[in-house]
C-alpha cells in the first residue's frame, strides 16, 4: 500500500467481521467493524473506505444504492460474499461499487480491492477539495457579481448582460473585472466552470482542477 488506509467493515456476522479484521491487520491496514449497515450510516464516518457484506435479502440493505452513488457518496464501496452471482455483480458495479470480491478473500484479490479503494478515495477526495474550493471563491462574489456571473452561465453577451440588469455595458465590465479577480478565473469560459463546480446552476460537471 502507497499510503495509510481506514477501512469501515459492515458484516453481520461475528466470524466473518473478525478474519477480515484480522487480514487486514496482517496487511497493515487500519479496521474499523460495525455489525450492519445501518450501525454504518448512523456513524456517518467521512474518511476511509467500505467493505460491505452483500447479503441477498437482507433488509437493512435497502439503502445499499445511497452508499454506492459517487454522486453523493465520499466513501468508496467493495462488496463481498459466498459465490456472487455475475448479474448481481455486473449490478452493483453499475450502481458505483469499485469492486466485488468471493469470500473467502484470496490474499491478492484482497490486496487488489484495497488499491483499488484507496485510488478511488483520493481521486472522490480532489473532487470534493474542488467543488469547495469553487463554491469558497463564489461566496466572495457581491450580488451584482454573482448576477453578472448568472448570466454568463446561460450564455449571455456582456451587451444582453447589460439590457437583462438595466446598467450601462461599461459597468458590466467593470463588474464582470471584478468576479473574475475573485474567481481567480483566466477566462470566461474559467468562470463559468468554477461556477458550475460551485453548483450554481446544480449541474454535474466533470471536475477538472481550478485555476491556482
Amino acid at each position: 500500500m502507497t499510503s495509510p488506509l481506514h477501512v469501515h467493515v459492515v458484516d453481520p456476522d461475528v466470524h466473518r467481521r473478525a478474519k477480515i479484521a484480522f487480514e487486514l491487520r496482517e496487511l497493515q491496514v487500519h479496521g474499523e467493524i460495525y455489525e450492519g449497515l445501518e450501525e454504518f450510516l448512523a456513524s456517518a464516518p467521512a474518511t476511509g473506505c467500505v467493505l460491505l457484506c452483500d447479503e441477498a435479502g437482507a433488509e437493512e440493505f435497502r439503502n445499499l444504492a445511497s452508499i454506492l452513488d459517487p454522486a453523493s457518496a465520499n466513501l468508496p464501496v467493495a462488496l463481498y460474499c459466498k459465490a456472487p452471482a455475475p448479474a448481481r455483480i455486473v449490478g452493483v458495479m453499475r450502481d458505483g461499487a469499485v469492486d466485488y470480491l468471493a469470500w473467502p478473500f484470496a490474499r491478492d484479490m484482497l490486496e487488489t480491492a484495497l488499491e483499488r479503494l484507496r485510488c478511488e478515495g483520493e481521486l472522490r477526495a480532489a473532487k470534493s477539495r474542488t467543488r469547495l474550493s469553487a463554491k469558497a471563491r463564489v461566496a466572495r462574489l457581491s450580488a451584482r457579481e454573482l448576477d453578472v456571473l448568472a448570466l454568463l452561465m446561460v450564455g449571455d453577451s456582456n451587451k444582453e448582460i447589460a439590457q437583462r440588469l438595466r446598467i450601462s455595458p461599461r459597468t458590466v465590465e467593470i463588474h464582470r473585472g471584478n468576479m473574475m479577480r475573485k474567481l481567480r478565473a483566466r477566462s470566461g469560459t474559467d468562470a463559468v466552470r468554477i461556477g458550475l463546480l460551485a453548483g450554481l446552476d446544480g449541474a454535474d460537471e466533470e471536475l477538472q482542477p481550478l485555476a491556482a
